[in-house]
């Protein structure tokens, strides 16, 4: 079980890196993404040891709350997730009308403090983080297709792609470390319910962030889509 998180995070940034690769214009967004994910590394203490435990280099998690990592799964994360609707279905973004940049911030920096609030929230009331993670990114996604519904398809699509990515890696996952879900998660405490081998919380993770990630930056940037 040697460094099994980060064969994990390494394992997350191959859909990304493939997706920068044959889709040039979707480069900036991933970068974009990238840069906005980072900051929730921070929250690996909400996570750990209480969910799971995982071996982290130079056992940063107790020295810092965070590891390497974390920055390194979040950033193929959210690289996949956000791109995957787009790349699937080869779509373009393209500007709405009415984008300014003063509109970019506040739709920026809304999300973000909801965000936040959300997380003080599920911190306050003490609210294991893994279920206070559904929670942020489903409502943060409601939020944002009721100001933009043309969004819903979106959404669910990209959930949809990205849970079927992050099975797909889960299993790779599980080739390498036999039983790491059941030796390194702690699900006995959680809902217990595995499917093909993998925690039920997991494959909701991934829908959840595919939810949320896909119509993160349409909304923020003002941008929509339309066939390659």
């Amino acid at each position: 079980m040697t460094y099994n998180f980060l064969v994990l995070s390494l394992f997350f940034l191959l859909p990304g890196m493939i997706i920068y690769w044959f889709r040039k214009d979707l480069r900036k967004m991933i970068h974009i993404m990238a840069l906005c994910s980072i900051p929730f590394a921070f929250t690996e203490r909400f996570f750990y040891p209480s969910y799971w435990e995982p071996v982290f280099l130079f056992n940063l998690v107790k020295i810092l709350g965070f590891g390497i990592e974390d920055i390194l799964f979040l950033v193929g994360l959210s690289a996949f997730t956000s791109t995957v609707y787009a790349f699937c279905f080869r779509l373009l973004y393209v500007v709405k009308k009415g984008r300014t940049l003063f509109k970019i911030v506040c739709r920026f920096l809304g999300v973000f403090s909801l965000t936040f609030i959300g997380i003080g929230i599920a911190v306050f009331f003490n609210i294991q983080m893994i279920y206070g993670s559904f929670g942020i990114m489903f409502s943060i996604g409601l939020f944002i297709v009721f100001l933009r519904k043309d969004l819903i398809l979106p959404g669910v699509a990209g959930g949809s792609l990205s849970v079927i990515v992050y099975a797909l890696l889960c299993f790779c996952l599980q080739w390498v470390f036999p039983d790491i879900f059941k030796l390194t998660w702690h699900t006995e405490q959680f809902l217990n319910i595995f499917i093909a081998g993998i925690p039920l919380e997991e494959l909701i993770y991934g829908f959840a962030a595919g939810w949320v990630a896909t119509v993160f930056y349409p909304f923020v940037f003002c941008m929509g889509f339309e066939p390659r």
